[in-house]
């Protein structure tokens, strides 16, 4: 597992069990008229929220954290830039940001022309040698010839 998806899962579990410990009143003295009950034990008529309410927070966090992961996912698969010729046999992506350099794993299921700007679907990953790494799955869009 990544090191982001961890913290974030961390943190999306702490912010669920600060809401759920947070709709229960704290304290040591009853209510004021008295109470049949032993100080420190929760009674619903002293206020705080209704279970539902609880359930209702709880499954928007949820859902935030589920839209969060699902949407970051996608954005990760996809790399766009300038394809280049690195030796007969391979091909190179520059990302759009010049900072990243992509060597493309295709196993010739996607038909790339050196030269094109092209937003490709697939995997980023570190080869053996510490070079960065694309498994192309599919294009995503062809943008045309690169600027120079």
């Amino acid at each position: 597992m990544q090191p982001r998806f961890l913290i974030c899962s961390m943190l999306a579990l702490s912010l669920c069990a600060n809401l759920a410990l947070g709709q229960y009143p704290g304290g040591s003295t009853p209510p004021p008229g008295g109470s049949s009950q032993a100080p420190g034990v929760y009674n619903p008529s002293t206020g705080g929220y209704h279970s539902s309410t609880g359930i209702a927070i709880g499954a928007a966090a949820a859902g935030v954290g589920i839209a969060y992961l699902v949407l970051h996912n996608h954005a990760r698969g996809n790399v766009v830039g300038c394809l280049q010729r690195s030796d007969a046999a391979s091909t190179r992506l520059v990302s759009d940001n010049k900072k990243s350099i992509y060597t493309l794993i295709n196993n010739d299921s996607v038909t790339l022309k050196t030269g094109e700007r092209v937003a490709l679907k697939g995997k980023k990953m570190r080869q053996s040698s510490g070079e960065l790494a694309f498994e192309v799955h599919g294009l995503a869009k062809d943008y045309g010839a690169c600027e120079r």
